[in-house]
């Protein structure tokens, strides 16, 4: 019924699915003690949704991968670092609407932080930058939304005193 376009049903089915279900994925807070001042890695998104925001790296979890095995793999497809010791830092729904009130996207996203990395960072995949900042700066960022308020709650005083 469907010889040759297998590709074309297969995305058909994809996309349904992922309309109807939320997505999970992984996101992750690094973060720089090593400066005056505690900065955090963020990436400007490439891609859609959100494109041309400063976000935390992450991304969508695939079949058979460990959420924490997600946030690392995400992390190094995103920036080149290496990251380990993993903390679980909240889960948080995100969940954008077009302008009639349709759902067009649902992410249920788990949240790490870290400041145990290796590397150079260098932006790739779906960033098209990347950059360390502190709360006050990323506050003028264009952010995805409650990105600095998220971040502030997770590292605390410390981080947003600045």
């Amino acid at each position: 019924m469907f010889r040759g376009q297998e590709s074309v049903f297969q995305e058909f089915l994809t996309k349904s699915m992922m309309e109807r279900h939320p997505r999970s994925g992984a996101s992750v807070i690094v973060f720089n003690k090593r400066t005056s001042q505690i900065k955090v890695l963020l990436i400007k998104r490439g891609k859609p949704p959100y494109q041309g925001h400063w976000s935390l790296p992450g991304g969508s979890q695939e079949l058979g991968e460990t959420i924490e095995e997600c946030a690392a793999r995400e992390v190094m497809e995103e920036t080149n670092l290496t990251i380990t010791d993993l903390k679980f830092a909240g889960i948080n729904d995100r969940i954008s609407r077009n302008e009639n009130g349709e759902i067009e996207h649902h992410f249920l996203l788990t949240t790490f932080k870290t400041e145990s990395f290796q590397g150079t960072p260098l932006a790739s995949d779906d960033a098209a930058d990347l950059g360390w900042f502190t709360h006050t700066e990323m506050l003028d960022l264009l952010t995805t939304p409650e990105t600095p308020k998220f971040v502030g709650d997770v590292l605390g005083h410390e981080f947003t005193k600045g």
